[in-house]
């Protein structure tokens, strides 16, 4: 089994890094994962300019950016199962996890369907990570649960945008401190529970 796991935070040793490790803990509990782990501050993923290139709208056509991220799109394509972690952004997620979805774009198929004149009246769409599995980790320093709902419905929207199926969602709030995650076994269990979930056990 294959896992990437993207680490949408800008610090490493992170809650989110920390709550990520420990799905990947669950996972390998159950299985023999090849774990690929990507700190998204960290790699060269240059900001989407929303050409449209690789859409069906433009042919399909190859990014014009590069970077880093051909190779990640390859690499998902064979990855089996991927984690996405976020903190809370002022109520959304990191702008480097946002810029991975955009980029992410290519990896949608998408069949134009014309009328008679050649207008667009709708179309049919697939992705080339269809039905894997996906976790979806969050982290805020607020203690308000509330705070994150746009954030986990953004991701939820996103993950079911790609075809995935999201086995698992980890949580946690009230993280002021780097890392303060590590005293909670409530927070850790839960992230290992979707990891164990991940493996499809």
């Amino acid at each position: 089994m294959k896992l990437m796991a993207f680490v949408g935070s800008p610090r490493r040793g992170s809650n989110v890094d920390t709550l990520i490790d420990k799905v990947i803990e669950g996972l390998q509990s159950k299985s023999d994962a090849q774990v690929e782990k990507i700190y998204l501050y960290d790699t060269n993923i240059k900001n989407c300019i929303g050409c449209l290139a690789c859409t069906a709208l433009k042919g399909g056509r190859e990014c014009p950016l590069k970077d880093a991220m051909d190779s990640i799109l390859k690499h998902m394509i064979k990855t089996d199962a991927f984690i996405f972690g976020s903190p809370n952004h002022v109520h959304s997620m990191s702008a480097a996890l946002t810029n991975l979805f955009c980029r992410m774009q290519p990896l949608i198929k998408m069949d134009v369907i014309r009328n008679d004149s050649g207008k667009i009246i709708g179309a049919e769409s697939k992705t080339l990570i269809q039905n894997k599995r996906a976790v979806v980790v969050v982290s805020q320093g607020d203690f308000n649960l509330s705070q994150s709902a746009l954030l986990l419905r953004t991701l939820d929207s996103n993950v079911r945008d790609f075809g995935l199926k999201k086995v698992g969602e980890v949580f946690s709030a009230g993280n002021l401190e780097k890392a303060q995650v590590k005293d909670k076994e409530a927070d850790l269990l839960l992230a290992f529970e979707a990891g164990v979930r991940l493996a499809g056990a």
